[in-house]
């Protein structure tokens, strides 16, 4: 079964993260929402969310085979910051198999620490212009290599999906989306 390890942040955006948790779950992909913190926190639009474990409990994080980051002020902030998260990045951007996911203006997690050198990305359009490395996109969607990145909270289920697809494929991809109601 594949596996996935959704960061969480005080502050992070709940679109971004809970549509990717649900989505992928729907997948049949095993997802630990990893929380910075132990137990419950304020969103960045004042939800109240919690993980399933914090980030400091999850003895397998580098044997995921797909990490994500939701984006979201403050919580874009809390990630950059924090050295488990830099080095898991810079494990998975080094260890063939591994899949990063990105979303809004969690990109500027990626940059601060120059994992976006000769990438193609998108995130949020205002963050672009933040943003030193790599090659901004505007698409809904952008995937370079083992990097899939996305703008925001309305291209959330679209980017869920994506990860699906890498993960487990097209068909599991469209029957998802069936499910959802979702087309596009």
């Amino acid at each position: 079964m594949k596996r996935a390890c959704v960061l969480l942040a005080p502050g992070c955006e709940e679109m971004e993260a809970v549509i990717v948790i649900d989505v992928l779950r729907r997948a049949g992909i095993e997802v630990v929402a990893a929380g910075l913190q132990a137990g419950m926190f304020e969103a960045s639009r004042q939800v109240k969310l919690c993980g399933d474990v914090a980030l400091n409990e999850v003895e397998d994080a580098e044997d995921f085979d797909l990490l994500v980051l939701p984006g979201g002020l403050p919580g874009t902030q809390a990630l950059r910051a924090d050295t488990r998260v830099r080095d898991l990045l810079m494990h998975y951007f080094n260890t063939p198999g591994k899949t990063v996911g990105v979303i809004c203006a969690a990109a500027l997690v990626l940059d601060a620490h120059g994992l976006l050198e000769g990438k193609r990305f998108t995130c949020y359009p205002s963050t672009a212009p933040e943003i030193e490395g790599g090659t901004w996109v505007d698409e809904r969607v952008v995937i370079d290599g083992n990097l899939i990145t996305s703008q925001g909270p309305g291209t959330a289920m679209a980017f869920a999906l994506t990860l699906v697809e890498r993960l487990v494929g097209t068909e599991t991809r469209m029957d998802v989306a069936e499910g959802l109601l979702f087309k596009a």
